[in-house]
């Protein structure tokens, strides 16, 4: 069975950035949590949607990269490459990142220490989820099982972007039960023909 993957795409408000200038490194640390664990995002375009705390468990961390504003060529730091480090706690996934001496680095660390980017985002796929109250007018989401962690992005706007990503999944997630609904249907329908009621 091929599994198609959808990436998707989470922005959190983190007005909790610190950032601090090291005399013995170029450039500056930024530190702050990408991921907070038991918390509601805003509405996601019809469902509202939390991280469980056991989301990240067995989630290989080795290669996420920070970026700026999800642009796959602002690069701010990497695991990869020891000037990006995650570590989970109960909070949920606290960052700390070597932010490079250069114009994109100089200007994402001015920005936040000015308190123009207050956001921080993440990009991942899911192995498991679970919806509650899929028939009301928003839907609740708990992410249990993070597949693939890609990237962390700090963001100017701390607001959840990428809507349509996530409004296809929970589109699937009905289609999935209206499929299911109609199997168990057809299955009343056979028992009543073959016992008679």
């Amino acid at each position: 069975m091929i599994v198609n993957k959808i990436k998707e795409i989470r922005v959190a408000n983190n007005s909790d950035f610190k950032l601090e200038k090291r005399a013995e490194s170029n450039g500056n640390n930024l530190s702050g949590y990408a991921i907070i664990f038991d918390q509601p995002s805003e509405d996601l375009g019809g469902f509202i949607e939390y991280v469980d705390r056991s989301a990240l468990d067995g989630v290989d961390l080795s290669k996420v990269q920070l970026l700026y504003n999800h642009n796959w060529d602002n690069i701010l730091a990497r695991t990869d490459s020891s000037t990006l480090s995650l570590q989970v706690d109960d909070r949920g996934l606290f960052f700390n990142a070597q932010i490079p001496d250069t114009t994109l680095g100089n200007d994402v660390s001015e920005n936040v220490r000015n308190g123009n980017l207050k956001g921080c985002s993440f990009g991942f796929t899911i192995r498991n989820d679970s919806w509650q109250n899929t028939t009301s007018d928003t839907a609740i989401r708990h992410i249990t099982e993070i597949d693939d962690l890609f990237e962390l992005s700090i963001t100017p706007m701390p607001a959840y972007q990428e809507t349509t990503v996530s409004k296809r999944s929970l589109d699937k997630f009905k289609q999935q039960e209206i499929k299911s609904l109609g199997s168990e249907l057809e299955l009343i329908k056979l028992r009543s023909k073959l016992y008679g009621y």
